[in-house]
C-alpha cells in the first residue's frame, strides 16, 4: 500500500516528531478549557488520569500495526472481515475529514481574531480557512527528505512556543475564577481526555507499521503524543481558569503573545491536518488500491476545506464523544482477539457477524451510559465489558488459537 512514509523517514524519532506535532493543536487547547470548572488542581489531575488511560489504549492500537506491519484498516480486517474493514475505512475517512475541517475552523477563527487585534484587519475568516486548509499541500507534494527536515524545524518551533504558553498559563492560574459556572464532573473531564486519545486510535497504525523498532518506537510515539497533548490541555485549562473565559480566540488575544500565537495556530493546525489527511487517503487506498495516495490526499484537503467554510463548532464536544462511542468497542474486540489469541483471523471472510453485533452493543452502551460516567470515565468500563464478552463467546464457540507472529 502506498503512503507518504517510506524507509527514509520511518525512524522512531522522525515518527515521534510527527505525533508530537499531532498533539500540539488549537483544538486540544480548546478542549482543555472545558475542564476549567474543576479548578486547576482537579482539572490537571483529570488530564493526567485521562492521558494515562488513553495513552495505554493508544499504545495497544499502535503495537498491532507495528507487529503486523499493517495499517489501521488492515488491522480491523483481522477481526471484522473484508466488508467490515471497508465499512470501517469509510467511517474512519468521514470522521477524519470532519476532524480536519474542525481543526481548520478553529485555526481560522483564532487566526482571524488575532490578525484583527494585532493589525486591525477586517473579517477574513473564509480567507484564513482557505489558506490554513490548503497549506498541508506543501507537505503532500514535497519529497520525503524535505518533509522530514521541515518537520524537525516545525516541531522545535512548536515545542518552544508551547512551553512558553504553558509556563505562562500555569503560573498565572493561581485561583479559580468563579465566572465559570458550567457543570463538569471529574469523570466527564477524564472522559474528554480519553476521547481525544481515542480519536487518534484509528490512525496510529498507519504510522507505527513503518517503524524499525516496533515496541520502543510505538511507545515513543505515544509518549510524544501524550506529552504534547497534556501540555495543550494544561495551557487551555490554566488560561481559562486565569481569564475566566473558555473562548480560545479571546484567550489567545488576552495572552499578549501576539505573533507567537499566530505561529502556534498556523503550524499546529497544519501538522495535525497533515496526519488526518494522510490517514484519510490511506483508508481510501485500502478500499481501492487503484487510487494514487497523493492525489487522494489533495482531494481530501479540498473537501475538508470546503466543509470548514460551511460547518459550525456547536457540536464539537458531541463529535469527540461520538468518535469514542464508535471506536472504543471496535478496538476492544480487536484487542481481545489479538492479545488473548482466541480467534482465527477473519481477513478472508466477507464479514464477522458476531463481532459486528458486539460492536453495536458496545456503541449503544456507550451512548446510554455517557451521562453516568465513572471516576475514570466510561470508555474503560465499556471496552473491558465488550472484550470480556468477546473472549467468553469465543471460548464457548471453541475458536482456535492463532500465532501472534503470523503475517499475512
Amino acid at each position: 500500500m502506498s503512503t507518504f512514509f517510506t524507509s527514509t523517514n520511518n525512524s522512531s524519532f522522525n515518527v515521534s516528531l510527527i505525533w508530537f506535532g499531532t498533539a500540539v493543536s488549537v483544538a486540544e487547547i480548546m478542549t482543555g478549557t472545558f475542564l476549567a470548572p474543576l479548578g486547576m488542581k482537579d482539572g490537571f489531575l483529570a488530564i493526567l488520569v485521562g492521558h494515562v488511560i488513553g495513552g495505554i489504549i493508544l499504545y495497544l492500537a499502535g503495537i498491532i500495526g507495528a507487529n503486523k506491519r499493517c495499517s489501521a484498516s488492515e488491522s480491523i480486517n483481522l477481526s471484522f472481515g473484508k466488508l467490515g474493514s471497508v465499512s470501517f475505512s469509510l467511517l474512519n475517512t468521514i470522521q477524519l475529514i470532519g476532524w480536519t475541517s474542525i481543526m481548520t475552523i478553529i485555526g481560522a477563527q483564532a487566526f482571524n481574531k488575532l490578525m484583527a487585534s494585532l493589525w486591525n484587519m477586517g473579517e477574513n475568516t473564509i480567507l484564513w480557512t482557505i489558506i490554513i486548509g490548503l497549506f498541508p499541500c506543501i507537505w503532500i507534494f514535497s519529497t520525503m527528505d524535505f518533509v522530514s527536515k521541515i518537520n524537525k524545524v516545525v516541531m522545535l518551533c512548536l515545542l518552544l512556543a508551547s512551553l512558553y504558553l504553558g509556563f505562562g498559563a500555569v503560573v498565572s492560574a493561581n485561583e479559580v475564577v468563579t465566572s465559570l459556572d458550567e457543570s463538569m464532573s471529574f469523570g466527564m473531564a477524564v472522559e474528554l481526555n480519553i476521547a481525544m486519545c481515542l480519536s487518534w486510535m484509528p490512525v496510529i497504525s498507519d504510522y507505527t507499521r513503518t517503524l524499525k523498532n516496533q515496541s520502543t518506537g510505538t511507545l515513543s510515539c505515544v509518549v510524544a503524543y501524550c506529552f504534547g497533548s497534556i501540555l495543550m490541555y494544561t495551557i487551555g485549562l490554566g488560561s481559562a481558569v486565569h481569564y475566566g473565559i473558555t473562548d480560545i480566540c479571546d484567550i489567545f488575544m488576552l495572552s499578549g503573545l501576539g505573533v507567537i500565537s499566530l505561529v502556534v495556530i498556523l503550524l499546529s493546525t497544519v501538522t495535525t491536518n497533515f496526519i488526518t489527511i494522510n490517514s484519510s487517503s490511506i483508508c481510501l487506498n485500502h478500499i481501492s488500491n487503484q487510487l494514487d495516495v497523493k492525489y487522494t490526499a489533495f482531494f481530501v484537503c479540498i473537501i475538508s476545506t470546503l466543509l470548514a467554510i460551511f460547518l459550525s463548532m456547536e457540536q464539537y464536544e458531541t463529535f469527540l464523544y461520538f468518535i469514542a462511542a464508535t471506536f472504543a468497542p471496535l478496538f476492544a474486540i480487536a484487542f481481545s482477539e489479538y492479545f488473548f489469541s482466541y480467534n482465527i483471523y477473519h481477513q478472508n471472510s466477507l464479514i464477522t457477524g458476531k463481532n459486528c453485533l458486539l460492536w453495536l452493543i458496545g456503541f449503544i452502551a456507550y451512548e446510554l451510559l455517557i451521562d453516568y460516567s465513572t471516576f475514570i470515565g466510561i470508555t474503560v468500563p465499556v471496552m473491558l465489558a465488550i472484550a470480556i464478552i468477546n473472549i467468553f463467546v469465543n471460548q464457548l464457540i471453541g475458536a482456535k488459537k492463532f500465532s501472534l507472529n503470523k503475517r499475512y
